[in-house]
């Protein structure tokens, strides 16, 4: 019998790290920095054919939670990357609904950006990173899946819980969407997209908060185009003005989309190189380096992808800060995978260059 899951099979075997999620946001209290949040849920079969039974984090918990005595916690981090830890868990257990944990936002910059979008309703979605335990992973049979069965997994070694800007499902075509569930979800995307531009709106946060933010928007207004395409009588049914916030608004939005700003993909050969070599050694340590931004970047600039001026303003204020993290003789080290994926010194001296011509004209 042939299964589906290739990937979580190979890491079942090999004891790779592994991505799973993404689940909710409970409360969040703004006087203690703490927020209450759900990271996995039991007994549901996810996108990975997996169903988690109660219990399987109680070991972890055990030995790396917050009141063990481990120097090496189960970390509360952002997007899975090691280099972005947020702040410190206080509690992890297990419920009845699943593995409940409550965290508090650190104040580096990291915890700062990550208190605002708690704040203002950009983080929602949480998951975990971990390993399978082989013997502890059973398979079972069931011919009325595509994968020809599932796996029922009674333990896991848990390092870390993050918060998520995009959920695990967030990327999912909306095409399968029909009848009042499409009216249901553009009202949904909508009251995201209104969250997210007030964010916007504030200003407030590092230059990599607001990107994030600003791809959030593209996102959910790219599936609320998806779902325009497919029915032209649909867009009506959008609330006349459904995310005015001060200045902003929806026609404001859609135009900013279609809009042909200029784009450079000059930057040299070597800087394409870099970056494949960093996708290349990130995927060698389990893709745990670079945030979504970095790889998405790394991906952009592989390919040879043409980069708007805003673009090239922030990689090179990335690899500007990021060039003393760069250590070429350690290629496991995050510093130097994350340097690498935003095309290193080549691309930090053509943005350099790029940079200064475009003053001069």
């Amino acid at each position: 019998m042939v299964r589906t899951n290739t990937r979580r099979d190979m890491n079942l075997r090999n004891n790779l790290y592994n991505q799973k999620g993404a689940f909710e946001l409970k409360d969040i209290d703004t006087q203690k920095r703490e927020v209450s949040i759900y990271l996995s849920k039991f007994d549901t079969m996810d996108s990975d054919y997996d169903i988690i039974k109660k219990g399987a984090f109680s070991k972890s918990i055990k030995e790396r939670g917050p009141e063990s005595t481990s120097n090496r916690k189960i970390a509360f981090l952002r997007h899975h990357d090691w280099e972005k830890q947020i702040g410190k868990f206080l509690r992890l257990e297990e419920d009845a609904f699943g593995l409940f944990a409550v965290g508090q936002l650190g104040r580096s910059t990291d915890g700062e950006d990550a208190y605002r979008d708690y704040e203002d309703g950009i983080i929602k979605e949480h998951s975990i990173g971990f390993q399978y335990i082989k013997d502890k992973a059973k398979y079972i049979e069931d011919k009325n899946l595509e994968s020809g069965g599932f796996y029922e997994i009674s333990e896991i070694k848990l390092f870390e819980g993050s918060a998520v800007t995009f959920g695990s499902n967030e990327f999912t075509p909306v095409v399968d969407v029909k009848g009042e569930q499409k009216t249901d979800y553009i009202e949904k995307l909508t009251r995201e997209l209104n969250v997210c531009i007030k964010a916007l709106s504030n200003g407030k946060g590092t230059d990599e908060r607001l990107h994030g933010i600003e791809m959030k928007v593209k996102h959910l207004t790219s599936q609320l185009v998806l779902l325009a395409g497919q029915e032209s009588e649909i867009i009506h049914s959008i609330p006349s003005e459904p995310v005015i916030v001060d200045e902003f608004k929806w026609d404001n939005v859609i135009d900013s989309l279609t809009q042909k700003a200029e784009t450079y993909s000059d930057y040299p050969k070597k800087a394409k190189d870099n970056a494949k070599r960093g996708i290349r050694l990130n995927e060698e340590v389990g893709n745990k380096c670079a945030t979504q931004t970095g790889k998405l970047r790394g991906n952009q600039i592989s390919t040879g992808a043409s980069l708007s001026l805003d673009v090239i303003k922030r990689t090179y204020s990335f690899l500007s800060r990021a060039r003393t993290y760069y250590k070429p003789s350690d290629e496991k080290a995050c510093g130097t995978i994350s340097y690498l994926l935003w095309g290193g010194d080549a691309m930090l001296n053509y943005c350099e260059r790029k940079l200064d011509q475009l003053e001069d004209q």
